[in-house]
């Protein structure tokens, strides 16, 4: 029926409360079947940065790879006045933050338990280059030691504002990773 119309179907539903679960596909619904048959799947999460806002974010999207929510809030207009009562009448209305947020709905999901994956591999990345450069390719093995997955960490890397450079002296030159200077320099 939606291909002879050439509409798009929409269904929506809320997680169900196995709150252990933190796949965003395996909590619709109880049934792994609704989100198979979709193209794309979207969820509507609480922000682990900000508990003012909610994130709308991709948990399937077998069309193309992106891994950018978008955050939002909420605001109030007055949009009339009700001249019989005297009094204005407000509506609710979403404010779209400019800038997409990295972060899977997996990853959005985990915030709930108060620790997420992208969170952990800043910390241990801060810890790790805290003394100096490292090799880019022991930093990457180290991680998948710690189950930090590799995306995950290069978008801690990304937002940490760690430096890729090449090892000085050497032709082949391995890559280094190293803080930005200053600004992460802990104060004594």
């Amino acid at each position: 029926m939606a291909e002879e119309l050439h509409v798009a179907v929409i269904g929506i539903a809320h997680f169900n409360k196995k709150d252990d679960i933190k796949s965003a596909l395996l909590r619709v619904s109880d049934s792994i079947a609704y989100v198979a048959a979709a193209r794309h799947v979207y969820a509507v999460l609480d922000d682990p940065e900000d508990k003012n806002s909610k994130l709308f974010v991709k948990a399937k999207n077998n069309l193309a790879r992106d891994t950018k929510a978008l955050r939002y809030g909420m605001g109030v207009k007055t949009v009339g006045h009700d001249p019989k009562l005297g009094v204005d009448i407000n509506a609710p209305y979403i404010i779209w933050h400019p800038h997409h947020v990295e972060i899977t709905a997996n990853e959005a999901m985990e915030a709930a338990t108060g620790k997420t994956a992208k969170r952990e591999a800043r910390e241990w990345l801060l810890e790790r280059l805290e003394a100096g450069p490292v090799n880019s390719e022991d930093i990457i093995e180290e991680a998948k030691q710690e189950c930090i997955a590799v995306m995950t960490l290069r978008r801690a890397k990304k937002e940490l504002g760690i430096k890729s450079r090449k090892q000085h002296g050497s032709v082949a030159g391995t890559w280094m990773w190293e803080l930005p200077p200053k600004r992460w320099a802990r104060t004594p």
